[in-house]
């Protein structure tokens, strides 16, 4: 099958390759350099940055994922993700921030 004298598979692939994607939800970035181990609570995580992506456990800590990626088939994938563990009494133990350029 052809579409305008074009196959219809490469019609797809040419299609799937400039299609956009978007992985998460952008967050600001601005206050990760407010973050403070034993003092930053989740309360105030959940104000500067929303929900997160995802929830999990590090060595029984709580963790919280925020990731938020975009690209084209053809353009460099943009992406930032702010991982952070948080102390039994809630405030942050660890956070690890990452980016290439979406600030």
């Amino acid at each position: 099958m052809r579409v305008a004298g074009v196959p219809v598979a490469f019609a797809l692939l040419a299609l799937f390759m400039v299609g956009c994607f978007t992985v998460g939800r952008n967050f600001a970035s601005a206050p990760v350099t407010q973050i403070e181990k034993g003092v930053t609570t989740k309360a105030e995580i959940k104000q500067w940055f929303g929900d997160q992506f995802r929830t999990g456990l590090d060595d029984g800590y709580e963790s919280w994922t925020y990731i938020y990626s975009s690209g084209t088939g053809f353009s460099q994938t943009n992406s930032k993700d702010l991982y952070i563990i948080f102390n039994k009494d809630g405030t942050v133990r660890s956070y690890a921030y990452n980016s290439n350029g979406l600030d």
